[in-house]
Parts: C-alpha cells; structure tokens; sequence
C-alpha cells in the first residue's frame, strides 16, 4: 500500500497509510464503427483505465489496460461504468466517461460517437491547436483549455472550465469563453449558459485523474496540480505559509486516489492545515494539540 510521507528541513511528519484500487475489467463485444484503415502509428497511450473499458478496430477488440499504445485507426469504448485516460503527443490529457466511444482517426483528429470526453491541454497553451474533436454535431478545436464535449442523441454540448474553444457546425464558427456551455443541435442552431468551474458536472474527471507522483516534488507543486483539477483557488494564510509549501518535500505514492482524498492523505502528514469548500482551498497553520 503506498504511504505518502512528507520531508521538510525543519521537522520530519508520520506518513498516512493509503490503500487505493481501480477495478479493470473487460465488457462484451462491441458493433465496431468503420475505421480508417492505416498503420497503426502510435497516437495516444492509456495513463488510467478504470472498470470495464475496450480498445480495438475492425472488430477485434480486447481489454484496455494501462501503458498500451493506441493507433491510428484504433478506438476506445468504455462501458457503463467504465473511464479512461489518455495520454496523447505534446502532454495533452483525454478523459473518457462512461459510455463513451472515442475513435484516433489522425494525430489531429478525434472522433466522439457517444458520451464524453475532458481535453486539458495543460497551462501555458493559449495558441490554437490543430487537434480536432468531431462527432455527427460539428467540431471543437481548442485555443488553450480544459473543456469537455458531450455527444448526446439530439445535440452535442460544449462546457469550456479554462481557455477557449472554437466550434463549428452547419451553422457560422462560434467561440466559446471559459465559464460557458454551447449547445449545439441538428439543426445547426446553438444555444449558450454559464458554468463555473467549480461545477458538479466536472467531477467525473476526478474518477480518472491522470497519475500525478508526489515524489520528490514539493507541497506547492502538489497543491498547483489539485488547484487544476478540482478547480478550486489555493489561498495561504499569509506570505509566510506559502514560503513554507514551497519547501515542504513529498515522498511516497497518491495512485488511485481522487484528488480530493489525495489532498486529504498528504495534508494529514505535513505541518499544515487545510479547509475546503466549493470554491476554495485555504491553508492554515495545524493547531497546537
């Protein structure tokens, strides 16, 4: 069982004993939806595959399991309880949720028949990029973001959490903003609302949350990377605290854990205190037992 153990200069803290699973396994055969039929050259690789969860082409399809090379051509089913993440080129993150079927057609192009999948092209990506995710609705290119597209029966739904994204349908090219939702119907009509990051129908992602490791890397660092994927704001109680989690070290291991136990886990061993609410994530000194 990993044990995350922090180390700083000033005093060494008791490690918190964690246990995390991720249950893996296989679902039925699926209809296989018609491919390209290329080489299959390397475009994405699985960096989490929770419960049932298929990838194949052509109708051979087999178990999804973590590290496995995915090319082109080749596309990943995940079943009723089922996610996965991907790694794809340039650090970019693809979360798939349940009942999602998603095909690698190109390195700059993703196909989404049903369900959903969460795009995080890391911070500093404000240029636009040619990667772009298709369903029968239209097509969303993103401008540096964190979004998700959600194919449903009758319309396709765009909820950008951070940058901007570019959609195009049968109607004029739309732009969206972070904090905002577009819909986009059959009938090439779109419909906008607002969503806040902080917003429930984010927390899926957190079921699949790429592996972060603590090792060897710093409080502040870790609590950057649970800032991103809850969307919550970090807040020190003063200038001196945030010296402070910056020199803090890590140790051990979080796989398996949802952000919000991750932070929980590694809190409990240093000399810092957290509380959290929707929007934020605030730091305090630990009271003196």
């Amino acid at each position: 069982q990993p044990r995350p153990v922090v180390r700083s200069s000033a005093r060494r803290w008791p490690a918190l004993a964690m246990a995390a699973s991720v249950a893996v396994a296989a679902i039925g055969s699926w209809f296989a939806l018609p491919l390209l039929n290329q080489p299959a050259t390397p475009l994405a690789t699985l960096s989490r595959v929770s419960g049932a969860v298929e990838a194949g082409s052509d109708g051979d399809w087999q178990p999804a399991v973590v590290r496995q090379a995915l090319g082109a051509g080749q596309a990943i089913v995940t079943g009723p309880q089922g996610r996965a993440a991907l790694r794809l080129r340039d650090g970019v993150s693809l979360r798939l949720d349940t009942d999602t079927r998603v095909a690698l057609l190109t390195p700059e192009r993703i196909v989404v028949t049903r369900g959903a999948v969460y795009l995080d092209a890391g911070r500093g990506s404000g240029s636009a990029d040619p990667l772009l995710i298709e369903s029968r609705f239209g097509t969303t290119r993103h401008l540096g973001t964190q979004y998700e597209v959600r194919v449903a029966p009758d319309a396709m739904l765009v909820s950008v959490r951070e940058g901007r994204v570019e959609v195009s349908g049968t109607g004029p090219v739309t732009q969206a903003d972070a904090g905002e939702q577009v819909l986009l119907k059959a009938d090439g009509s779109i419909q906008r609302q607002s969503v806040e990051r902080t917003a429930a129908l984010w927390d899926w992602t957190q079921e699949v949350t790429p592996p972060f490791a603590i090792e060897q890397r710093t409080l502040s660092e870790f609590l950057v990377w649970v800032s991103r994927e809850t969307g919550r704001e970090i807040e020190f109680g003063s200038p001196r605290l945030q010296s402070s989690a910056a020199e803090i070290v890590l140790r051990g291991s979080i796989a398996g854990l949802r952000p919000d136990a991750a932070l929980a886990a590694v809190m409990a061993t240093t000399p810092l205190d957290y509380t959290a609410d929707r929007g934020l994530i605030s730091v305090q000194p630990r009271a003196q037992q």
